[in-house]
């Protein structure tokens, strides 16, 4: 290792890193975007059984890790119903929503690149709360007009509820 390369290594122990509430979900960002060639955001993304992430498309490139429950994915209209184990990757420009089904917690582990977009949406629209802390018993607030408005800031749209 040259002493250069030090400042490109990144250790979290578990439940730490900045974190959001945002749908019934909390966010807890792993590693943010630095700029240049490291330009992706990777997340921990816990969410309550029955909660959902509207339908949406995005310029970046999207997967998911399930680390634990399940995790539905409509891309398209396919559905893709992921367990403990699973992984599934999105090009940039698909059409796609999250569902969790329960019966329990669902907690993911999700790559997006470019993630300098997200981070502006989560840290704008979501509720900043404490490393570690336990799902809520009910989802968090989440203003559609706010949500909607700063997507589109970062080049996210969501559609109008009803509509595919």
């Amino acid at each position: 290792m040259t002493a250069g390369s030090a400042t490109a290594i990144k250790h979290l122990p578990t439940g730490r890193g900045r974190s959001f509430a945002i749908f019934g979900s909390i966010l807890t960002f792993k590693d943010e975007p630095q700029g240049g060639a490291h330009n992706h955001l990777t997340f921990e993304h816990r969410e309550l059984p029955n909660s959902s992430v509207p339908p949406h498309r995005e310029p970046s490139h999207e997967s998911w890790y399930v680390l634990e429950g399940t995790l539905e994915v409509d891309v398209e209209g396919a559905k893709y119903q992921l367990g403990s184990g699973d992984f599934l990757a999105i090009p940039p420009g698909t059409l796609h929503s999250l569902h969790n089904p329960g019966p329990g917690p669902m907690r993911v582990l999700t790559t997006v690149s470019p993630g300098d977009a997200h981070v502006r949406l989560f840290t704008a629209v979501g509720q900043p709360v404490d490393d570690g802390l336990p799902l809520p018993k009910e989802p968090a607030a989440t203003d559609p007009r706010q949500l909607a408005s700063v997507a589109r800031e970062c080049g996210i749209e969501f559609l109008p509820p009803g509509e595919r």
